[in-house]
């Protein structure tokens, strides 16, 4: 009952945080699993995702495909070595699964309707025209500072000419000795 009262961007917020658990699997410490328990969890929630998605399960699929997401950064905090084939296997399905997602959200937005975000916005937009000053308001606001402006520049004294550029100064001899050349000089 209370989903239907709820707006699509709320919908989509629970199924990130759903996305986001992992129950235990999230509260161990990186390293704490081998990285090939890491890998066959992630390859588990890839492929249960895509059986969702081809079942139209678009939820479903969204929330399994955002914790494979989560067991892909949980084996990048394990530091794994980046030239195996799991590795790379494992990078190479993170782009497509990311695309998924991108897919499944505007899926899932133009289920829900998303017109109700549509009219949000424009409610928003009318708001704050309405809060903008109005023509005959903006006239006055431009009127008050000219004035202002021009009381400003009449108490402001006159430029006078720029001053003459100075000649650099000579370098003050140095007191250190091991003056070579300016004692020869002198003698």
């Amino acid at each position: 009952v209370m989903v239907a009262t709820m707006t699509a961007k709320e919908k989509m917020a629970i199924l990130v945080r759903k996305g986001g658990e992992l129950g235990t699997w999230g509260q161990k410490k990186p390293g704490f699993y081998s990285l090939s328990i890491l890998y066959d969890a992630a390859e588990k929630q890839r492929s249960a995702g895509y059986e969702a998605l081809n079942g139209k399960k678009y939820p479903e699929a969204y929330v399994l495909l955002l914790r494979f997401t989560k067991f892909y950064d949980m084996v990048m905090a394990s530091k794994p070595d980046k030239k195996t084939p799991e590795f790379r296997a494992l990078q190479r399905q993170m782009f497509t699964v990311v695309d998924a997602l991108e897919d499944v959200k505007a899926r899932l937005y133009r289920e829900w309707g998303a017109a109700d975000e549509a009219a949000a916005a424009a409610a928003a937009a009318a708001a704050a025209q309405a809060a903008e000053p109005q023509p005959a308001e903006t006239a006055e606001i431009a009127d008050a500072l000219a004035a202002r402006f021009d009381a400003l520049r009449a108490k402001a004294p006159e430029p006078g000419p720029p001053p003459p550029p100075t000649a650099p100064e000579p370098a003050p001899a140095s007191s250190k000795g091991g003056g070579g050349a300016a004692a020869a000089a002198a003698a």
